[in-house]
């Protein structure tokens, strides 16, 4: 995936690449997502001290990979994201000591900053989702675990609209799906890492019958991300227990609402309409 220096937060950059560095670039991530303040004011010399890498070239190689032309640059726009972000402080772990209203504050502005991360990213392929979502015969939805909630969210979503979707959580049933796909099946699949073996397994049928996937992922370089035509990636730099499932998932909440009025827009004359008739076969279930 192309990376955008200009406009894509440089912790968020980090974040998102993590799986794919080596074991001496994952420290110095480590480093650099716990202590950014105080990174604008070391040396390349100063960050290999606080890793295992053994040259500087190494260091080069990692900004490099960031986009960035220069050590000096990268810390600029460090700097400059730093004085910007107003969410930054509410984005430490929560602790055993917390207070519960510390709790639910810290919960909340998590969630805040990682929608204005994700707000401007994934535009492009966001388009190429919503064409092949259109188009679609029938939309295969997959997902498991702590992504399934997203899942039923996407099939409820789409088939207000009524778009073809199918959604199921077992394993065995989307292998049977799969194994007889349709002319103008579209696969939308959601692993945040993109690493969980039915998903591969599955996503792998698809790819042997040309079926396109769309993937919902925190994890770009992932398994699953190279065998899908459309990866959405989302990003998010907690790496905590108790708020990373919910900070990388309010984004792809999100992302769900927006293919879907970009859908509706898209096709206002057709979906518009069949959105009021689904609306007002809702309010027949009001009390």
């Amino acid at each position: 995936m192309h990376i955008d220096t200009d406009h894509y937060p440089t912790l968020a950059k980090i974040s998102e690449l993590y799986p794919q560095l080596t074991k001496g670039q994952k420290q110095l991530a480590d480093y650099i997502l716990k202590n950014p303040s105080e990174v604008v004011n070391k040396s390349i010399t100063d960050l290999i001290s606080h890793t295992s890498l053994k040259s500087e070239a190494s260091v080069v190689k990692f900004y490099r990979l960031l986009g960035f032309d220069g050590f000096k640059s990268f810390k600029i726009k460090l700097a400059q994201e730093l004085v910007n972000r107003t969410f930054y402080h509410s984005e430490s772990d929560i602790t055993i000591d917390d207070e519960p209203t510390e709790i639910k504050k810290k919960v909340f502005l998590g969630a805040m900053s990682s929608l204005s991360k994700n707000a401007d990213i994934a535009a492009g392929e966001c388009m190429d989702a919503q064409k092949l979502l259109s188009s679609a015969k029938r939309i295969i939805i997959l997902g498991h675990g702590a992504s399934a909630s997203i899942c039923q969210y996407a099939f409820f979503r789409l088939t207000e609209l009524g778009l073809n979707c199918v959604c199921n959580q077992d394993a065995h049933m989307n292998a049977a799906i799969l194994t007889h796909p349709r002319p103008g099946d579209v696969i939308l699949c959601v692993s945040q890492s993109g690493e969980t073996a039915d998903l591969y397994k599955q996503i792998e049928m698809a790819y042997q019958r040309r079926i396109p996937a769309i993937l919902i992922t925190g994890a770009p370089g992932s398994s699953i991300a190279r065998l899908s035509q459309v990866i959405l990636s989302t990003v998010s730099e907690e790496r905590n227990i108790l708020t990373d499932a919910l900070n990388s998932r309010v984004s792809q909440f999100c992302l769900i609402d927006a293919l879907f009025s970009m859908i509706s827009i898209a096709n206002a004359n057709e979906m518009l309409p069949r959105l009021q008739d689904t609306r007002n076969t809702f309010k027949k279930y009001k009390l």
